[in-house]
C-alpha cells in the first residue's frame, strides 16, 4: 500500500477501537456498574493500540508532506508531454488538482448536486454534468463522483451514508461551514462521550465547632447526577429539479445554504435559551433556572457595575476561572464603541463578532437573546462528542409540507398535505446533527437580562 492508502486503513482501524470503547462504556452505564477485569483489560487495550495508531499517523503524515516537497513539477497535459519534459525518464502521471473553492463547502454541494442528478437521470447523465460544469476546473471532484455514484447504495433508497463513505476531504469543507456559523460550537464546552451517566455534588458540605460533650451538627452536602443521550436537530428543505440542473454558482450556494442555515440557527437558538427541555426530544437551554440580573446602567460605569455582580456568584462558588461572555452582536458591537471622558475606546479590541472584555472573551451570536449580557464557564457545560452532519436526498418521498408536521412512525395516524417529489418533481433535502448538551452544574451560568450597554441616557 501507498502513504495514502495506509493512513486510510489505520484511521479505519482507529475508529473501530474509538467505537469499541464507547460500547463497553455504554454497556457497563447501561448496567450501573464499573468495568469488570475483563471490560478493563479490553479498554485499556484499545487505548494503548489507539495511542500507538496516533503516534505512527503523524510518522505517516510528516512522511507524506516530505515525499510531496521532493515532488518536481511537469510540462504538458499529457503523460507522453510530461516524460519529455523530464528527459524521458519514466512514465509520468499528471494528476491536475482542483481549483480553489468560489465559496466555503463548494466542493460539497457540487457532490450532492451532481448525486441528485445521478438518482433523478442516471449515472452517465450526473457524470456528463459534471464532466461538463467542472471537469476543467473540478477534475479530482468528477473522479470522486464517479467512483462513489457507480458503488451506489440505491438498495435501500437511502444514500446518504454514501456520501460519508466516499470521499472526506468534500465531507470536511461542509461541517467547517456550519460550525463556523453557530456560537455553541466557538464555545469549549467539555465533550463526553454520550449515555454515561456522571454523579457529582453540587453543594459544599459544612463543619461546626464543637462544644465538649455536645452534639455534632449533621452535614448535608447537595449531589445530583448528568446523563447525555443523543437528541438531534434536523432540518429538511425542498428544492426543485430545475434549481438543481442550474448550473450557476448562485444555484450551489442556495442549495448548500438550505442544508445548514436551519440547523445552525435552532443550535444557537435553544442552546441561549430558557426553555425547558423536552423528554427525548430537546434539551434545556444553558438559561433554564437561572434568575436573570437586572443591569445597573447602560454607560461604562453600569457596565462594571454588571459584570461585578455576574462574577460575584461565581467568586463565592470558588470558580471564577475560564469564564466567557456571550452576547447579540447588537451589544458587543455598543460595548465596543463606548468611549470615556477623553473620547478613547473603554473596552477597546472588541467587535460585533466579540474580543476581550476585561480579560475574558466575549462573543457575540445573532441567536442571543436581545438583552442578555451571559456569563458561563464553559467546562462546566457538558456536550456529547459530535458525531458529524448526515445528509440524506430523496426524489421519490411524500412528504408533509407543514413546518408543524403531525406524521409519526411509532403512532401512525391519517394527516393531509403530503406532497410526492416525485410527482411535483422535486427533491427533498435532508440534514439530521445528533446532539445534545447540559450544564455540569447549576452555577455554570449566569445572566443580565436588560442589557443596553451605549443607550444615549434618557433625559428627565
Amino acid at each position: 500500500m501507498n502513504i495514502a492508502e495506509q493512513i486510510a486503513a489505520f484511521e479505519t482501524k482507529r475508529a473501530a477501537l474509538v467505537a469499541a470503547n464507547e460500547t463497553i462504556m455504554s454497556k457497563a452505564a447501561g448496567e450501573g456498574a464499573t468495568l469488570d477485569a475483563e471490560q478493563e483489560e479490553a479498554f485499556d487495550g484499545n487505548l494503548a493500540d489507539i495511542e500507538a495508531i496516533d503516534k505512527h499517523l503523524l510518522r505517516l503524515r510528516a512522511m507524506e508532506k516530505s515525499l510531496a516537497t521532493k515532488a518536481v513539477p511537469v510540462i504538458g497535459t499529457t503523460p507522453a508531454e510530461g516524460t519529455v519534459s523530464r528527459g524521458g525518464s519514466g512514465p509520468i502521471i499528471i494528476n491536475k488538482g482542483d481549483a480553489d473553492e468560489a465559496f466555503e463547502g463548494q466542493m460539497f454541494t457540487r457532490m450532492v448536486i451532481a448525486k441528485t442528478l445521478a438518482r433523478i437521470e442516471g449515472v452517465g447523465f450526473a457524470l456528463g454534468e459534471a464532466r461538463k460544469r467542472w471537469g476543467d476546473r473540478s477534475p479530482q471532484l468528477v473522479n470522486v463522483i464517479r467512483a462513489a455514484v457507480a458503488g451506489g447504495g440505491s438498495d435501500t433508497g437511502e444514500w446518504g451514508a454514501e456520501l460519508v463513505n466516499a470521499d472526506t476531504r468534500y465531507t470536511g469543507d461542509f461541517i467547517e461551514y456550519l460550525y463556523a456559523q453557530t456560537l455553541f460550537d466557538r464555545l469549549p464546552l467539555r465533550e463526553i462521550p454520550a449515555n454515561v451517566m456522571i454523579k457529582g455534588q453540587d453543594g459544599a458540605a459544612t463543619a461546626y465547632w464543637v462544644g465538649q460533650s455536645k452534639s455534632i451538627p449533621a452535614s448535608k452536602p447537595d449531589f445530583f447526577n448528568v446523563s447525555l443521550t443523543p437528541l438531534k436537530v434536523a432540518a429538511l428543505a425542498v428544492v426543485s429539479k430545475e434549481l438543481l440542473r442550474d448550473s450557476s454558482p448562485a444555484a450551489e450556494m442556495l442549495v448548500r445554504d438550505a442544508l445548514v442555515e436551519a440547523s445552525a440557527q435552532k443550535v444557537d437558538s435553544t442552546f441561549f435559551s430558557n426553555s425547558a427541555a423536552v423528554a427525548g426530544v430537546s434539551p434545556a437551554g444553558i438559561l433554564n433556572g437561572v434568575t436573570a440580573l437586572t443591569s445597573l446602567g447602560s454607560d461604562a460605569e453600569g457596565l462594571i457595575a454588571d459584570i461585578k455582580q455576574l462574577y460575584a456568584p461565581f467568586i463565592a462558588a470558588n470558580n471564577a476561572s475560564g469564564l466567557h461572555y456571550a452576547t447579540t452582536e447588537s451589544l458587543a458591537k455598543s460595548i465596543g464603541l463606548m468611549q470615556n471622558a477623553l473620547g478613547q475606546d473603554a473596552f477597546p479590541g472588541i467587535s460585533a463578532s466579540g474580543g476581550t472584555l476585561k480579560g475574558d472573551p466575549i462573543h457575540g451570536g445573532g441567536n442571543v437573546g436581545v438583552g442578555d449580557m451571559i456569563l458561563l464557564k464553559p467546562s462546566d457545560i457538558y456536550k456529547i462528542g459530535d458525531r458529524g452532519v448526515e445528509v440524506s436526498l430523496s426524489s421519490e418521498a411524500a412528504i408533509e409540507m407543514d413546518s408543524a408536521p403531525t406524521g409519526e412512525s411509532d403512532t401512525p395516524t391519517a394527516h393531509g398535505g403530503v406532497v410526492s417529489m416525485f410527482q411535483t418533481e422535486s427533491v427533498a433535502i435532508k440534514v439530521v446533527r445528533p446532539l445534545n448538551f447540559a450544564k455540569r452544574r447549576a452555577s455554570a451560568v449566569q445572566y443580565i437580562g436588560d442589557a443596553d450597554y451605549g443607550a444615549a441616557p434618557v433625559t428627565p
